[in-house]
């Protein structure tokens, strides 16, 4: 239980940009492990309109949830070193412990749906911030090529919810239209119908 109270102390402290040093946030795995499940259940809220299976969105989440940070991990973990910095332990648990700022995010689903989407891109402008901050901190690479590097994991991201949104439908744990899973097939689709539509309206 004392690393669960750290874990939660440390996420305090990080959400008010005050990062310690990396070998602070080296948590045995399960305290990770489980904080970032316990995001993912949370997130799962968030997943309504992928139909009725509440256990399959919840799969999906943990899915996404975890591949994306591995990647993210990984990723970031490359970038600095190109930067000459030399670890002393892994970001994993920091990593972690900056999406937990992110926490009360699912609750913006109550809201109306501008007010929601507002308030989602600034929590992620937040979370963004507190991320690019802590990993500066601990690594001593300035701030910007931090934030390169953060940008420049985008077509990562994008990845890991392609394949999560895969999986998740072949295995039948949602429900996602068609045009959304497959959009280079519902624009060619779209090119091919509007010749026909244009010929119909012709007066020739």
């Amino acid at each position: 239980m004392r690393a669960v109270y750290r874990v939660i102390d440390d996420l305090l402290a990080v959400a008010r940009f005050r990062p310690a040093s990396l070998a602070h946030y080296q948590y045995p795995r399960w305290a990770c492990a489980l904080l970032l499940t316990v995001l993912a259940l949370f997130d799962s809220a968030n997943t309504a309109e992928m139909g009725s299976n509440v256990v399959g969105r919840i799969l999906f989440t943990l899915l996404f949830t975890w591949l994306f940070i591995l990647l993210l991990v990984q990723f970031m973990g490359v970038w600095l070193r190109m930067a000459h910095w030399k670890p002393d332990g892994s970001l994993f648990g920091l990593i972690v412990l900056t999406k937990g700022v992110l926490f009360i995010e699912p609750l913006a689903s109550w809201l109306p749906d501008d007010v929601e989407a507002g308030l989602v891109l600034l929590m992620s402008l937040w979370w963004a911030a507190i991320l690019v901050h802590a990993l500066a901190t601990v690594s001593g690479v300035g701030r910007l090529r931090v934030a390169l590097g953060l940008i420049m994991f985008s077509p990562l991201a994008v990845i890991a919810m392609v394949l999560s949104l895969q999986v998740g439908v072949s295995m039948k744990w949602i429900s996602v239209p068609e045009d959304i899973m497959n959009p280079a097939a519902s624009a060619s689709q779209e090119s091919a119908t509007l010749p026909s539509a244009a010929e119909d309206k012709s007066d020739l």
